[in-house]
């Protein structure tokens, strides 16, 4: 039997958590007292990213699993988005100035990388297309624009 979770609330916590990891990382942040933390962070999120993964793939009894999926995939999305930044030098604790989160943050992103590519693969084989909420449809614009 499958442990009651709400997907959708665990996948928004998480990605505040990125959110705030990476404005975090547009400051000047004193290493001696946010870069341990913040790497603990980094694999927190992986870890519980991973977690929701597993409990969700195999869930067939839950209405909104493709809709989760995609969640999680936008998750995983932001989340790399980070860990690149940490790789190219575009935020404070970078790989440049920081040699050893090198090899932690290519883990991490590789990992990601491979389960994006399951997630992709599960809802390509659903054929439920999941439509994204951020866009506006041709008859929402029209009545946007209207006398203008």
């Amino acid at each position: 039997m499958y442990r009651q979770m709400n997907y959708e609330d665990n996948i928004f916590i998480l990605n505040v958590k990125i959110r705030a990891i990476s404005d975090m990382l547009l400051l000047d942040a004193d290493p001696d007292i946010f870069l341990e933390k913040t790497l603990e962070d980094l694999d927190f999120i992986g870890a519980k990213l991973t977690l929701l993964q597993e409990y969700l793939v195999p869930n067939e009894h839950l209405i909104s699993k493709n809709q989760q999926l995609h969640n999680l995939d936008e998750t995983y999305e932001r989340f790399l988005d980070l860990l690149n930044g940490m790789l190219d030098g575009a935020v404070c604790f970078n790989a440049d100035r920081y040699p050893f989160i090198h090899e932690p943050i290519n883990e991490l992103i590789e990992h990601c990388v491979n389960v994006q590519k399951q997630l992709k693969e599960l809802t390509a084989t659903t054929g439920e297309k999941i439509i994204d909420a951020r866009l506006v449809s041709t008859d929402e614009l029209t009545a946007l624009l209207d006398g203008i």
